[in-house]
């Protein structure tokens, strides 16, 4: 068998051209889900064994399929397809090229002899892929039968040998003894016919029959003692057999340290759930600072709310004043009436009693409209004043949009005071969370070193059989 040293996958499902390249040992390929780690198997698995069969493997935007093998020994097994052609190409050092199509759906026997990785045959009707496995296999021989396991385990340790060795000697010791009954029978007809001569030669026909008794027991001894090999074969392959049971026990816990693996990542996924929320707290404590700031400088709202009712107090006086003005020039326009109409009657010589009276009465009107308007001026500048301040005051509404700002922000406030004390419980649960995780990982570190050393001092691996070589450090 010879070991792959390279591969290269052109627009076999996920890959549009990927070539890898293994080291001696064990190689492994990580990555996320569905980023086509399984098809590099697949691949292998198409151009050395011609499975799986079809066309859904080649990639959307293609027009074929490529998979080159190069192994160790500077062979290389190419599996091309196209709509026109299905074919493998064999490469070898210092010979020509070989291309084989027309081959159906059994691999061609170049192929097989090139790579050197045949199945298993368990019998005529079961072998088994030593060398690949699926992504959904169960663990070797395992899944099988118990007879399965038991043809497998002789056909890998070489009991098969003793199986066909048994049966060989059982149909020659039956041959042997049909021949004894058979060579007796001759004997005995023999005797029978020499019978009448037996005074004169008794000594001689005894001295021949013990010849050949000699010699039948010379060769049952020399079955025996390989029997007694066969036996010894025997026990040294149930000796085999028990320390490779006793190995597969020693891996039945790797479920156990798989739920292990799966709540540690269950608790890494929480932690990031606590730093989450630790990060959404500061943010909080940003958002309370704001408020804190809005509601130092909205504290003079009632001031404004106390200045603005007394300015809409003043603005009521303005417009009283306003009214009067009105009245008093409605005054002045009657008084210019009034001496117009004085002007007219200057010929009359004598002036009655009531015209005076009026006329004194619309004088001391006038006096006091006079009064009036100088108020009025007054408090139209007052207004003036009044209405500088209102322009430089904010906007009513808009303080009432900010006080309801406040409130709402203020009510927020409480809500993000219970969000912090929930989020420090969340932060004593991440830190018990975190030493537990980290208890965890010295648990799995002793455990792996335990099974490391364990399986070190066992010194083959329970899965291939392979010997295992410690490193230097």
């Amino acid at each position: 068998m010879n070991n792959i040293r390279a591969v290269r996958l052109e627009n076999f499902q996920s890959h549009l051209d990927t070539f890898v390249e293994f080291s001696n040992g064990l190689n492994v390929i990580v990555g996320q889900s569905d980023s086509g780690k399984t098809a590099i198997l697949r691949g292998i698995r198409w151009a050395l064994y011609n499975q799986p069969r079809g066309t859904d493997f080649i990639r959307v935007s293609g027009d074929f399929v490529r998979v080159t093998v190069t192994f160790e020994n500077e062979t290389v097994i190419t599996r091309e397809r196209t709509g026109s052609k299905n074919r493998y190409i064999i490469k070898k050092e210092g010979e020509q090229e070989l291309v084989l199509e027309g081959f159906g759906i059994h691999v061609p026997e170049e192929v097989m002899k090139a790579h050197g990785m045949d199945h298993l045959r368990i019998d005529h009707d079961n072998e088994l892929m030593i060398h690949l496995s699926q992504q959904l296999d169960g663990p070797f021989l395992l899944e099988n039968t118990s007879s399965i396991r038991a043809k497998a385990l002789g056909r890998i340790s070489g009991a098969h040998f003793l199986d066909m060795a048994i049966r060989d000697t059982t149909k020659d010791v039956s041959q042997l003894n049909v021949r004894m009954k058979q060579e007796q029978q001759v004997i005995d007809r023999l005797k029978e016919d020499i019978e009448p001569f037996a005074h004169l030669d008794k000594l001689k026909s005894q001295l021949i029959q013990s010849d050949s008794n000699i010699q039948h027991v010379k060769k049952l001894i020399g079955k025996k003692d390989k029997l007694q090999k066969l036996k010894e074969m025997l026990h040294q392959v149930t000796t085999e057999e028990s320390i490779t049971i006793r190995r597969l026990n020693i891996v039945k816990n790797v479920d156990h340290w798989e739920n292990k693996k799966e709540q540690l990542q269950e608790m890494v996924h929480r932690f990031t759930v606590y730093e989450q929320k630790r990060k959404q707290r500061h943010e909080i404590y940003k958002t309370i600072a704001i408020c804190q700031e809005w509601m130092e400088k909205t504290e003079q709202t009632e001031l404004a709310n106390h200045r603005y009712e007394k300015l809409n107090y003043q603005l009521q006086l303005v417009k009283q004043l306003n009214n009067k003005l009105q009245h008093l020039n409605m005054v002045e326009r009657s008084e210019r009436e009034e001496k117009q109409r004085t002007k007219k009657t200057r010929f009359i010589d004598s002036v009655s009693v009531e015209t005076l009276e009026r006329i004194s009465a619309n004088e001391w009107k006038q006096k006091k409209l006079q009064q009036i308007q100088e108020l009025l001026q007054g408090n139209i500048n007052q207004y003036k004043k009044i209405h500088l301040i209102c322009d430089r005051l904010p906007n009513v509404t808009e303080l009432k949009n900010k006080q309801e700002m406040i409130a709402e922000k203020t009510e927020a406030c409480h809500k993000l005071k219970a969000i912090q004390q929930e989020l420090k419980g969340y932060q004593r649960r991440s830190e018990e969370g975190r030493r537990y995780i980290q208890a965890q990982k010295i648990e799995q570190e002793k455990a792996e070193a335990a099974l490391q050393e364990r399986l070190l001092a066992e010194g083959t691996c329970p899965t291939c059989g392979q010997a295992i070589c410690k490193q230097a450090e």
